[in-house]
């Protein structure tokens, strides 16, 4: 590869990140914090917005602001203006607490009232579970995940904002899923067309069709973003159906590999 193939190359890779504008919602967590902030690092070229809690501006806001250049927002109405702008909504920590405010319908201060505002204006929201998750191997050492009754109350608490659209990752798959949207984003105005052309030449038997696959109730994935937890949810047999355009994270592939579960895309 020569010099100009190599720039050609470097700024193709860059080019879906300039521009973008991400608002952060940040609580104050401690599980992993360190290898999140190198993650959103790596995508220093998108505009971040951060919202912090006030035990999270204790201990975590050096730390973002130093790694990311990124802008804190103190009030509630720049909140309001920048998630009507943004592209992406992200909570690389999200504690128990605000986990369980936010799907109560508690906004009593400017974290959680972002966050469900977030929710209400349909932003795309990915949410990394590590702090409050009862599986995550910190939280078990530290002996947060002991009751039973509890560890179910927050997975119930995590259910509720996934019927909201918030998606749910674990720190191991947040770099490859912000790597997808990074890079769906140059392509969704493209994407659009072309299904929309691709709609407008399908005949009226394969729209039937399709329709008749859905009166059978068979279980698609439709999302972007096709994590472990999810496989449970739309897995029928030894089979998994996803949409052409449904990235796989690692450790999802590694799940299906070893179960020797087969993909049909639709």
């Amino acid at each position: 590869m020569n010099i100009e193939e190599m720039i050609q190359a470097i700024v193709t890779q860059m080019m879906p990140l300039f521009n973008k504008k991400v608002v952060l919602f940040v609580s104050g967590g401690n599980v992993n914090v360190e290898k999140i902030i190198k993650i959103l690092s790596k995508f220093n070229l998108a505009n971040y917005s951060i919202v912090f809690s006030e035990n999270a501006k204790e201990i975590l806001e050096n730390k973002f602001v130093e790694k990311l250049k990124a802008n804190i927002i103190n009030d509630t109405e720049k909140v309001m203006e920048d998630l009507i702008d943004c592209d992406i909504v992200l909570i690389p920590v999200m504690t128990r607490n605000t986990l369980s405010k936010v799907a109560l319908g508690i906004s009593d201060n400017i974290l959680t009232t972002g966050i469900s505002r977030a929710i209400m204006l349909k932003k795309e929201i990915i949410a990394l579970r590590d702090s409050f998750c009862s599986e995550n191997p910190i939280n078990i050492a530290k002996g947060f995940s002991k009751n039973k009754n509890y560890n179910l109350m927050i997975s119930n608490y995590e259910k509720t904002l996934e019927s909201f659209g918030v998606k749910f990752v674990d720190s191991e798959e947040f770099k490859d899923s912000l790597q997808y949207k990074f890079n769906n984003f140059l392509s969704e105005d493209k994407q659009d067309l072309k299904i929309n052309s691709e709609l407008s030449n399908m005949s009226i038997k394969e729209i039937n069709k399709t329709q008749e696959q859905d009166l059978k109730g068979i279980k698609i994935f439709k999302e972007s973003i096709l994590t472990v937890k999810d496989i449970s949810k739309f897995l029928v047999g030894k089979e998994l159906n996803l949409t052409k355009d449904s990235i796989i994270t690692p450790l999802a592939k590694d799940f299906i590999y070893n179960n020797k579960i087969k993909i049909n895309y639709c």
